[in-house]
Protein backbone atom coordinates (compact mmCIF):
# COMPACT_ATOMS: atom_id res chain seq x y z
CA UNK A 1 0.00 0.00 0.00
CA UNK A 2 1.40 3.33 -0.91
CA UNK A 3 2.90 5.40 1.81
CA UNK A 4 1.13 8.61 1.35
CA UNK A 5 -2.30 6.73 1.07
CA UNK A 6 -1.46 5.02 5.08
CA UNK A 7 -0.22 8.64 6.03
CA UNK A 8 -3.66 9.75 5.13
CA UNK A 9 -5.62 7.21 6.57
CA UNK A 10 -3.94 7.80 9.84
CA UNK A 11 -4.20 11.35 9.95
CA UNK A 12 -7.87 11.37 9.42
CA UNK A 13 -8.39 9.07 11.93
CA UNK A 14 -6.49 11.21 14.35
CA UNK A 15 -8.40 14.08 13.09
CA UNK A 16 -11.82 12.25 13.16
CA UNK A 17 -10.71 11.57 17.08
CA UNK A 18 -9.81 14.96 18.34
CA UNK A 19 -12.52 16.57 16.87
CA UNK A 20 -15.37 14.16 17.99
CA UNK A 21 -15.69 15.31 21.48
CA UNK A 22 -16.94 18.50 20.35
CA UNK A 23 -19.66 17.03 18.40
CA UNK A 24 -20.90 14.97 20.98
CA UNK A 25 -20.69 16.86 24.08
CA UNK A 26 -24.23 18.39 23.34
CA UNK A 27 -25.77 15.29 23.06
CA UNK A 28 -23.58 12.65 24.94
CA UNK A 29 -22.92 15.21 27.83
CA UNK A 30 -20.99 13.59 30.74
CA UNK A 31 -20.16 10.16 28.81
CA UNK A 32 -18.48 11.72 25.73
CA UNK A 33 -15.15 10.68 26.68
CA UNK A 34 -16.41 6.89 26.72
CA UNK A 35 -17.71 7.34 23.76
CA UNK A 36 -14.86 8.84 22.04
CA UNK A 37 -12.63 6.52 24.15
CA UNK A 38 -14.44 3.51 22.27
CA UNK A 39 -14.77 4.89 18.97
CA UNK A 40 -11.17 6.10 18.87
CA UNK A 41 -10.15 2.15 19.81
CA UNK A 42 -11.84 0.69 17.06
CA UNK A 43 -10.40 3.61 14.49
CA UNK A 44 -6.96 2.89 15.77
CA UNK A 45 -7.41 -0.50 15.77
CA UNK A 46 -8.33 -0.40 12.40
CA UNK A 47 -5.68 1.26 11.27
CA UNK A 48 -3.52 -1.23 13.25
CA UNK A 49 -4.95 -4.35 11.65
CA UNK A 50 -4.59 -2.63 8.02
CA UNK A 51 -0.83 -2.37 9.03
CA UNK A 52 -0.28 -5.70 9.90
CA UNK A 53 -2.40 -7.24 7.12
CA UNK A 54 -0.31 -4.64 4.54
CA UNK A 55 2.62 -7.40 4.34
CA UNK A 56 1.43 -10.61 4.82
CA UNK A 57 4.75 -12.27 4.04
CA UNK A 58 7.18 -12.95 6.52
CA UNK A 59 8.31 -15.00 9.54
CA UNK A 60 6.01 -13.86 12.55
CA UNK A 61 3.30 -15.78 13.98
CA UNK A 62 0.76 -14.56 12.12
CA UNK A 63 2.35 -14.73 8.89
CA UNK A 64 1.44 -16.22 6.08
CA UNK A 65 3.61 -20.17 5.84
CA UNK A 66 4.71 -19.85 2.75
CA UNK A 67 7.40 -22.49 2.65
CA UNK A 68 4.44 -24.91 3.21
CA UNK A 69 2.22 -23.51 1.01
CA UNK A 70 4.28 -24.35 -2.10
CA UNK A 71 5.75 -27.35 -0.64
CA UNK A 72 2.28 -28.62 -1.04
CA UNK A 73 1.39 -27.05 -4.57
CA UNK A 74 4.69 -28.60 -5.36
CA UNK A 75 3.94 -32.05 -4.16
CA UNK A 76 0.50 -31.72 -5.81
CA UNK A 77 1.91 -30.66 -8.89
CA UNK A 78 4.27 -33.75 -8.62
CA UNK A 79 1.57 -36.30 -8.21
CA UNK A 80 -0.64 -34.62 -11.02
CA UNK A 81 3.02 -35.39 -13.24
CA UNK A 82 2.44 -38.90 -12.03
CA UNK A 83 5.83 -38.98 -9.79
CA UNK A 84 6.21 -41.72 -6.92
CA UNK A 85 9.13 -39.99 -5.30
CA UNK A 86 7.27 -36.97 -3.43
CA UNK A 87 8.58 -35.14 -1.14
CA UNK A 88 7.37 -34.74 2.38
CA UNK A 89 4.86 -32.13 3.85
CA UNK A 90 6.41 -29.83 6.18
CA UNK A 91 5.34 -30.36 10.12
CA UNK A 92 4.81 -27.25 12.11
CA UNK A 93 7.91 -26.66 14.42
CA UNK A 94 6.59 -25.78 17.96
CA UNK A 95 3.29 -25.90 16.70
CA UNK A 96 3.92 -22.96 13.74
CA UNK A 97 4.53 -23.52 10.05
CA UNK A 98 7.10 -21.57 8.13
Amino acid sequence: MPFPYTLLLHRTAWLYCFLLPFGLVDTVGFMTPFVVAIVAYTFFGLDALGDEIEEPFGLAANHLPLDAITRIIEVDLLEALGERDLPPLLEPVGHRLT
